[in-house]
């Protein structure tokens, strides 16, 4: 793996020449689906070893819990529906800018492996596109050796269907975590430890770049990120607005500049990463991009501005059920744009184990009544959750006279981020803190 070792004349290093940056992403992943998140029963020791080594980031956000619209603001900076990238599979248009171009432009060489999931057009603005049987070392053979490289990687674990065999010491169903929104069924005790497996899969292949750094001596000057695109292949977590499917894995390190071990509670959102990358680079933030550098806040030096809250959007995946979310510290709010839609799994969850026991469960009458929220005949248009209080946001307080207030403050910070960022939906309160805005009629 890495050592972090030197930090001293690394700085200086640092200071001359733009670092290298290599950015992992796992497909389907929650943050807790990896050991240094908690999760004791999961086999993932590079990634693990990566957060000892380096930072961890306990509150990290997606702006969707889809995998292409989320990765379209990882390249843009911007919401989905800011980039007309809001449906799923949907390529990003040849006229948004990414953080590629200013890359380019300062002489970085950028490369790819495996997905991408922005289109066939946008694959040709890599200077290397490495196929999906196409060996790690083949991008590091091919970039010029007196460029700085930044370096996609983007697994397709563990993004169903799941089989046996994925790893040889496969994960025991009797010892993995059942999160709190599934039921416990040796189905779903199953269907996680397939999961786990495909996970532990990835790490390996995280583990098989950290070698190549080290081997060629990149580890002295490399940023190295690590983060999933949206929450795990489950019920109420990939494509739903809860925490499951918002809250996914990031992981920082940087020899020298990154200080070994750290643990960190602020809200960072998925929009944020390409500004951050741009000034570790020496590159200015792009007028357009809407998110907030952490560089700072990772080195541990400089002024930096925590975020308050993080905004989310769900759209078209394989039906459509336009969702609005913004997350606080301590609140959510979940504005449901169709609230006579029953809850509709994606289509890979649909034909899922823990799909088919969940409905078995609940024709026996063996489900908790907060699971079987989830198959109400439709939904509430505002959902608001004191998330100190109920983490696993099952009781719904947007009814409650006592927390008025603070659903007032909520739409109210929702429906700025909607006018601001030119949702298509219509906001809570049209122009949101000017004279002469309106409640939105569908209001609770």
């Amino acid at each position: 793996m890495l050592q972090a070792s030197g930090a001293a004349p690394l700085v200086a290093q640092a200071r001359e020449a733009p670092p290298n940056i290599v950015f992992l992403i796992s497909d389907d992943h929650s943050a807790p689906g990896l050991g240094c998140y908690g999760n004791s029963a999961i086999q993932t020791p590079h990634l693990d070893r990566m957060a000892r080594e380096g930072m961890r980031f306990n509150k990290c956000f997606v702006t969707s819990p889809q995998c292409s619209p989320n990765r379209s603001s990882i390249f843009t900076g911007c919401a989905p529906h800011t980039t007309s990238t809001s449906r799923l599979h949907t390529p990003m248009p040849d006229w948004e800018p990414s953080f590629l171009e200013p890359l380019k432009e300062k002489g970085y060489f950028v490369g790819a492996y495996r997905k991408v999931h922005q289109g066939a057009a946008f694959d040709k603005r890599w200077n290397y596109y490495g196929s999906a049987k196409a060996s790690f070392d083949e991008f590091f053979d091919k970039r010029p050796a007196d460029q700085p490289f930044f370096l996609h990687v983007g697994f397709t674990d563990p993004h169903r269907p799941y089989a046996d065999g994925a790893i040889a010491k496969p994960h025991d169903p009797a010892q993995v975590t059942v999160p709190a929104h599934l039921p416990d069924t040796a189905a779903v005790r199953k269907d996680l430890a397939h999961y786990y497996d495909e996970i532990s899969r990835m790490d390996s292949e995280c583990g098989r770049v950290f070698d190549i750094l080290r081997r060629r001596n990149l580890d002295r000057n490399t940023l190295v990120v690590f983060t999933g695109d949206n929450g795990m292949p489950f019920p109420r977590a990939k494509g739903a607005c809860y925490d499951p499917g918002l809250n996914v894995p990031l992981l920082a390190w940087w020899q020298g500049r990154i200080a070994a071990g750290t643990v960190k509670e602020d809200l960072i959102a998925h929009v944020d990463l390409p500004v951050t990358w741009l000034e570790a680079a020496g590159i200015a933030k792009p007028a357009k991009m809407q998110g907030r550098s952490f560089l700072n806040l990772a080195r541990g030096s400089g002024a930096y501005a925590p975020r308050t809250e993080i905004c989310a959007e769900r759209n078209w995946h394989d039906n459509f059920d336009p969702i609005r979310a913004v997350r606080t510290h301590r609140h959510k709010l979940i504005f449901n744009a169709a609230p006579h839609f029953p809850y509709r799994p994606a289509w890979d969850l649909e034909g899922s184990p823990t799909w088919k026991s969940y409905l078995e469960e609940a024709r026996k009458g063996l489900l908790s009544e907060q699971h079987m929220r989830l198959l109400d005949p439709s939904r509430p248009i505002l959902e608001l959750y004191d998330l100190q209080a109920d983490p696993n946001e099952f009781h719904n307080l947007a009814a409650s006279p006592a927390h008025a207030s603070v659903l007032a403050g909520m739409k109210m910070r929702l429906s700025k981020w909607m006018h601001d960022t030119l949702d298509f939906l219509p906001p809570g309160k049209t122009r949101p803190g000017e004279p002469g805005g309106r409640e939105w009629p569908l209001s609770l």
